[in-house]
């Protein structure tokens, strides 16, 4: 018997003895994991880029000044050369009410003289106008879109660890799988050295289906052990790590020892209206809301200024102007008012787009089916929150189930494990019935470890399904 134990032994340790392998910590392995993670550079890169364009847009909406030369023309002649030009300023003041102010004149220099006319100072502004809510608008959703990306890093991040646990925890399982069939070919062998024991022939059926028992077993464990090398290395590799296994190695020593202890999220404790499909419903209706309230369909714009020189008059003019629209009629009208006393000239414009004065009805109810769908949006998001909160109850309560449950068989093996070894030192039981406790033993320590890589996976999926600032 003591010779069947140091065969069995010899095959077992043939596969399972060590020689030292340190494995990096986890959180160093997570780290390095993000950073190489493509998709998540990427997204990086989007952000940076829309937060870019999201200050082209606040400078776009905000105090701008503009200058012009006009057109210079300069024409040589025998006289001398004559230059003209018609050079322009204008500074927008306050964008919310489209106030500008502006100036311009006529420029003509020869030889002689440098002379000036038609010098205007006007100012105009919109007294009810798209332009307050387009530009509010326009920031909202520059704004929102780099809040997007932004989120979308941050969603990528999560996802990149969830998968990164994902790997692992498969890894732990393939472990596992391997410790249960390291079991079976001790089983088996000790059956097969039994069998020799007993006296069977080589020849016999008894002897060859046990012998091919150990046989199957064996190359079962080796390919278990080999596929597990491969993945662990590929792992490893995803990483930015390199890890070079001896010829025998001891499975159990690539069990991570460090993974954290981590209280499971309560997902219903959360804001529900960062639960993101309802944040993000709630978010088109208000930013359409928004948009369709600034579409005015009537706007009232006016404007003023000083003219010296005025072409027109032959004197000097303060200039007066106003113009209105209501669903395709424009109406405008202006005055030109010569200081020097002489008569007024007035300016009268009038417009009307039939068919957009049909269509502003159709705008309308168009708008009020856009806003119900909206609605409609928002109530499937919050249907869609409750159904998630229950289902993520359960599997919370299948975490927590299974953390008790491999807690307590853990304890029960540990305590077994010590009895059985005390007891097959003494000669009291045999060597597979403390094996087969050890065994156990092993498979909960694993389990152990991925009860907890579990609560990580959990509250990564409980993150991806809100939003955060």
């Amino acid at each position: 018997m003591k010779k069947i134990l140091l065969t069995v032994a010899a095959v077992i340790f043939s596969i399972t003895s060590l020689n030292a392998l340190e494995l990096v910590p986890t959180e160093n392995l997570l780290i390095s994991y993000l950073e190489n993670d493509v998709e998540l550079k990427k997204l990086t890169l989007a952000a940076q880029k829309t937060e870019l364009s999201q200050q082209s847009v606040n400078i776009d909406n905000g105090f701008d000044v503009s200058l012009s030369s006009g057109t210079v023309t300069i024409a040589p002649s025998a006289d001398g050369t004559k230059i003209t030009a018609k050079p322009k300023a204008q500074a927008d003041i306050l964008p919310t009410s489209n106030l500008s102010l502006s100036a311009e004149t006529n420029v003509t220099s020869n030889s002689d003289e440098i002379k000036f006319s038609d010098t205007t100072f006007s100012a105009s502004v919109d007294i009810i106008s798209d332009k307050n809510g387009s530009r509010k608008v326009s920031l909202e959703k520059a704004e929102r879109a780099t809040l997007e990306a932004n989120r979308a890093v941050n969603a990528r991040a999560v996802a990149a660890e969830k998968e990164f646990y994902t790997e692992l925890k498969n890894i732990l399982n393939s472990i596992t799988s391997v410790i249960k069939n390291q079991a079976t070919l001790y089983s088996d062998t000790i059956s097969f050295e039994q069998t020799k024991a007993k006296g069977y022939s080589q020849s016999s059926s008894t002897y060859r289906l046990a012998q091919m028992k150990v046989i199957s077993d064996q190359h079962t464990v080796d390919s278990g052990i080999k596929e597990l090398i491969h993945d662990y290395v590929v792992f490893y590799k995803k990483c930015g790590y390199d890890l070079h296994f001896q010829d025998e190695t001891d499975i159990t020593a690539l069990v991570p020892s460090d993974i954290p202890d981590v209280d499971a999220i309560d997902a219903e404790s959360l804001d529900r209206e960062l639960f993101s499909k309802i944040e993000s419903a709630t978010w088109t209706n208000y930013i359409n809301s928004l948009e369709r309230d600034s579409k005015k369909s009537f706007s009232l714009s006016a404007t003023g200024g000083y003219t010296i020189d005025n072409s027109t008059t032959k004197s000097d003019t303060v200039n007066a102007g106003i113009s209105a629209g209501y669903q395709g009629l424009s109406l405008g009208s202006g005055v030109l008012i010569p200081v020097d006393g002489s008569n007024p000239t007035f300016t009268v414009t009038a417009s009307l787009s039939l068919n957009t004065f049909r269509k502003a009805a159709i705008t309308a109810k168009q708008n009020d089916i856009a806003e119900e769908q909206e609605l409609l949006d928002i109530q499937s998001a919050q249907t869609a929150y409750r159904t998630y909160i229950v289902s993520a109850k359960q599997s919370l309560e299948q975490l927590e189930w299974e953390q008790n449950s491999t807690a307590e068989n853990l304890d029960m093996y540990a305590t077994l494990e010590k009895d059985l070894a005390s007891w097959y030192k003494s000669g009291i039981i045999s060597e597979s019935e403390y094996l087969s406790a050890k065994t156990n033993f092993d498979q909960y320590k694993v389990q152990t470890i991925i009860n907890k890589i579990n609560i990580l996976i959990y509250n990564d999926e409980v993150k991806s399904n809100f939003v955060t600032d």
